[in-house]
C-alpha cells in the first residue's frame, strides 16, 4: 500500500508535465500558423502581382472556374431576344465603344489592350465561350470576373442592352456580325486634347478620356455622325441606351459636358 501510494504523485507529475507540454505545443503550433499566414499576406500579393506566365493547366483551371462560377451565380434567366445570334446596330456600337477594346473588333481577344492583360482578353469565338449560356454570359458581362481585365457592365449598361450585347457575341461566333470599322485618331487630332486649354481643347481631353473616340471616331466620324448638329443630346450621354453606355456625374461632370459639347461642335468643320 505505501509503495502504490508513493508512484501515485509521481504519476501525477508526469501527467501534469504533459499537458504543460501538449498546450505548449498548442501554443506554438498556433503562434507559427498566425506568422505563416502573416509571411503569406506580405509575399504572395506581390508574387501575384509579378505573375505573368502560366503555371502548368493554370490557364485551363481558370476557364473551368469561370464556367463554374458563372454558372452557379447566373441561375435560370433566358435572354429575351431568344436564343441564338441577333445583330443590332446599338449592340454592334456598344460591344465597339466598350469591348472591342480588349477582345478586338471581331471577338479574337486581340484588341489593343487583349493580349497585354494578364489573363489575356477571351477569344469570345473559342470553344470556352461558345460553351457558356447566354446567362452565363449575361452574369459575365454584367458584373465583371475579379483577378482579370474583365469590369462589370451593370452601371453603364441596362440588363435589356447587356442581353442585346449577349446576342451580338453569338454573331461574332458564328460569323454573321460585321465588325464596325472606326478611324484611328491622328497624332495632331490628339495632339489638340489638353486638359489645360481652351474648352474645345478640354472637351477633346473628356472625349478621349472617356472613350467616345472608340465608337464616335476621333472626330464624329463614326457610327451616329457627331457632325450633324444637335447630335450630342445630354439625356443620351446621362442615362445611355441605343448603344451607349452611362455617364453620370461621377464619370463626367457638368463642366466636362459643356467642354464636350465645345469639342463635338468643331466636328462641324472637320
Amino acid at each position: 500500500m505505501g509503495f502504490r501510494g508513493l508512484r501515485h504523485p509521481l504519476r501525477e507529475g508526469r501527467r501534469i508535465q504533459e499537458r504543460m507540454l501538449t498546450g505548449h505545443s498548442v501554443r506554438s503550433f498556433l503562434v507559427g500558423g498566425v506568422v505563416a499566414c502573416l509571411l503569406i499576406l506580405v509575399f504572395v500579393p506581390p508574387l501575384a502581382l509579378l505573375h505573368r506566365q502560366d503555371l502548368p493547366l493554370e490557364r485551363r483551371f481558370g476557364a473551368l472556374a469561370v464556367a463554374l462560377v458563372a454558372r452557379l451565380q447566373a441561375g435560370g434567366a433566358t435572354n429575351p431576344f431568344g436564343a441564338g445570334a441577333r445583330v443590332s446596330e446599338p449592340a454592334r456600337a456598344a460591344y465597339i465603344g466598350s469591348c472591342a477594346v480588349c477582345h478586338g473588333p471581331n471577338g479574337d481577344g486581340r484588341g489593343i489592350f487583349g493580349p497585354d492583360t494578364y489573363p489575356n482578353a477571351t477569344d469570345l469565338r473559342g470553344e470556352d465561350a461558345k460553351a457558356l449560356s447566354d446567362a452565363e454570359l449575361f452574369w459575365i458581362t454584367k458584373n465583371g470576373l475579379a483577378f482579370t481585365a474583365m469590369p462589370g457592365f451593370a452601371s453603364q449598361y441596362a440588363d435589356i442592352d447587356i442581353w442585346d450585347l449577349v446576342s451580338y457575341l453569338r454573331a461574332l461566333q458564328d460569323g454573321s456580325a460585321r465588325p464596325l470599322s472606326i478611324p484611328a485618331p491622328a497624332t495632331a487630332q490628339l495632339a489638340f486634347a489638353d486638359p489645360r486649354g481652351g474648352a474645345a481643347q478640354r472637351g477633346a481631353a473628356v472625349y478621349f478620356a472617356a472613350g467616345c473616340a472608340a465608337c464616335h471616331g476621333p472626330v464624329g466620324d463614326g457610327p451616329a455622325d457627331l457632325a450633324i448638329p444637335g447630335r450630342l443630346e445630354i439625356l443620351v450621354v446621362r442615362e445611355g441606351g441605343r448603344g451607349m453606355p452611362k455617364y453620370g456625374l461621377d464619370r463626367i461632370s457638368e463642366t466636362e459636358l459643356a467642354d464636350l459639347r465645345a469639342y463635338v461642335e468643331t466636328f462641324a468643320g472637320r
